[in-house]
């Protein structure tokens, strides 16, 4: 199904390749005890990035965006409790869009992890998830998870997740399998 998106809906599908310059910064502080199926600690993080468009003058923008993470271990640190809120914001001025390719989607393994990736996209996303998590043995941890996440074209309809905005919020109960040796990783899904 080939569907055509008008440029009110699409910002910046139907141009010919735009030039950017872009500067950035960000700040991190990550305590986690591991980058990879942590079990305690944390992740605190902001970034913001400046986009000028130095071709068509109509694709100019600011975005920041924000994550917090936080593992509680209990039981002997075999059980965790994981929390996750990630947002991303963009500002334009009346006369500036940003364009579809820039901006923040919602969907996939890091966010609603029920539907595709980068399944839903406007201007401002919001993404909470909460799970539980308990290693199996050696290789294998389970775990029961709530997604949530909204997609709006307007920062006021960000006020709460549960209603409102432009587009109704992704919301995705679900179970998972996944190995945990680095070698590989296999994962089994069911939401």
């Amino acid at each position: 199904d080939f569907a055509i998106f008008s440029p009110a809906e699409a910002p910046g599908i139907a141009e010919d390749p735009v030039q950017y310059d872009r500067w950035g910064a960000f700040a991190a502080f990550d305590y986690r005890d591991s980058r990879t199926g942590p079990r305690a600690g944390g992740l605190f993080g902001a970034q913001v990035r400046q986009y000028f468009d130095r071709t068509l003058d109509r694709f100019s923008f600011p975005q920041a965006e924000f994550e917090a993470q936080q593992y509680f271990p209990y039981f002997n640190g075999t059980r965790v409790v994981a929390l996750r809120a990630a947002a991303v914001l963009s500002w334009n001025a009346a006369d500036q869009d940003v364009p579809v390719y820039f901006m923040p989607t919602v969907g996939g393994n890091n966010s609603l992890r029920g539907f595709a990736r980068q399944r839903f996209r406007d201007n401002h996303s919001v993404v909470l998830s909460a799970e539980h998590r308990w290693y199996v043995f050696r290789g294998l941890d389970m775990s029961i998870f709530a997604d949530a996440g909204k997609v709006v074209a307007r920062k006021a309809d960000l006020r709460a997740i549960a209603g409102g905005g432009e587009r109704p919020p992704g919301r995705e109960p679900g179970t998972r399998a996944r190995g945990v040796e680095p070698v590989c990783r296999p994962r089994l899904g069911v939401g």
